[in-house]
């Protein structure tokens, strides 16, 4: 049953991740690059990724929060995600987009 969870819990999270990539390139073909961008300064400065950390506003209404895929309970965290935004884009530590919403 868990293995069931697990891979359908997969499944879901690459439909969403997929509509999110529709939804970039629909809405705001930009908000990616701004997204890589502060991702890279990120780990330019060697900002611990490993915790799934808010990296902040990358444009109006938008922000930059990292997760893991598949998602750990350190990412559900209150400290751990951006709050007060009506956007997100959600990457992994080692950059992959996972969620464009």
């Amino acid at each position: 049953m868990k293995k069931f969870l697990s891979v359908f819990g997969i499944i879901i999270l690459l439909a969403l991740a997929s509509v999110g990539w529709i939804v970039l390139f629909v809405q705001k073909p930009d908000i990616l690059a701004k997204a890589r961008l502060r991702y890279n300064q990120a780990v330019s400065q060697k900002v611990d990724l490993s915790n799934g950390p808010c990296l902040g506003k990358i444009a109006d209404d938008w922000v930059l929060d990292v997760a893991h895929l598949p998602r750990e309970q350190v990412d559900n965290l209150p400290e751990n995600q951006c709050q007060g935004y009506k956007h997100f884009v959600e990457m992994s530590p080692k950059g992959e987009v996972i969620v464009v919403q």
